[in-house]
């Protein structure tokens, strides 16, 4: 089996690293360097078993090739090419990633009523 390679995109590196940051200012240095760490570990595994993630095509029905892992309260959205895995967005667990990315509306209208959405 051939590993693929891992690649960011310029808006889920800028998130990875805000993220990092944010943590840094919160809890510490130590903490930060845990968290990246250990999301890099988990990411690495991507690299030789893409599929272990959940493909948003069977999960959500939509009509795309991507694919999501949860780690850390964030959701990674990437992407398997026939030599690599991009990783395109990264949303923590706060947002509502599914309007975001596809304009689908998840929350219910007494919700959106509610926060006059």
């Amino acid at each position: 089996m051939t590993r693929k390679k891992l690649v960011y995109s310029e808006i889920a590196l800028k998130k990875r690293k805000a993220i990092k940051k944010e943590i840094k200012e919160k809890y510490g240095k130590e903490r930060a360097d845990k968290f990246s760490a250990h999301i890099s570990k988990i990411l690495d595994r991507l690299k030789s078993f893409p599929d272990m993630g959940v493909s948003m095509r069977l999960k959500y029905g939509l009509d795309c090739d991507y694919c999501m892992m949860f780690i850390e309260r964030n959701y990674f959205i990437y992407r398997i090419t026939e030599k690599e895995v991009l990783i395109l967005e990264i949303f923590n667990e706060n947002e509502d990633f599914m309007r975001q990315m596809f304009g689908i509306v998840t929350t219910s209208q007494d919700t959106l009523d509610y926060w006059e959405e």
